[in-house]
């Protein structure tokens, strides 16, 4: 079954820089580490709720522009979202046609040496991507002191998806709630996607200076 929104990816041009950027924002940012295939790095702003914003940027140029997240490398910005499901091999036999395709592992390598694995499985789009953990999930989703937030952020209160056909996706998006996933909301655009994403508990922004 699918369990909850896992994460929220938006991609950034420069790591570094949209670390620095969210936490002069009020946020608490933990370093991520390097993905498995060489080709990004991350950092995740966890929250309260089990959710993350997953702060990811390119590291190869050369090898990353088949990716379906390249578009995004030059200016950044929301590039897909995941959700947790407890058996893949269940749920894309439950989703049927809407799977793009089998399973694939993944992995990271945090900065203290832990390595972390998981399978993902893609759907047709704007339907996110299913995420099932082979190593402990709390090994890859910081929680404790890591979920506060000088702002007052908590979790993912809104996920607004983008749909060129938006009859087709409610469609799987009502599947997809079937097995347990939450609401989102679809609107009428250019390109699937997602959108725009809302914060509960964001009452202030600290704004400080930039460190260094």
């Amino acid at each position: 079954m699918l369990r909850m929104l896992d994460h929220v990816v938006r991609v950034a041009p420069d790591l570094s820089r949209a670390i620095d950027d969210h936490r002069g924002r009020g946020f608490t940012v933990t370093p991520g580490g390097e993905h498995t295939d060489g080709q990004t790095h991350n950092a995740l702003i966890s929250f309260a709720d089990g959710s993350y914003l997953e702060l990811v940027a390119f590291r190869d140029s050369e090898r990353s522009r088949d990716h379906r997240w390249w578009k995004h490398a030059a200016g950044g910005g929301l590039a897909d979202f995941a959700l947790l499901s407890d058996d893949l091999t269940a749920d894309l036999i439950a989703l049927g046609e809407l799977a793009l395709g089998p399973p694939t592992e993944g992995g990271r390598t945090r900065p203290d040496g832990v390595r972390l694995r998981w399978r993902t499985a893609r759907l047709t789009p704007p339907l996110p991507f299913l995420i099932e953990d082979l190593s402990a999930r709390e090994l890859r989703v910081p929680a404790g002191t890591a979920a506060r937030h000088a702002n007052g952020a908590t979790g993912i209160a809104r996920l607004v998806v983008g749909a060129r056909d938006p009859a087709e996706a409610e469609r799987g998006f009502a599947t997809l709630r079937g097995r347990g996933a939450p609401d989102v909301e679809l609107q009428s655009a250019a390109a699937d996607g997602v959108v725009d994403l809302k914060l509960a508990g964001l009452a202030r922004i600290v704004v400080r200076p930039p460190q260094g």
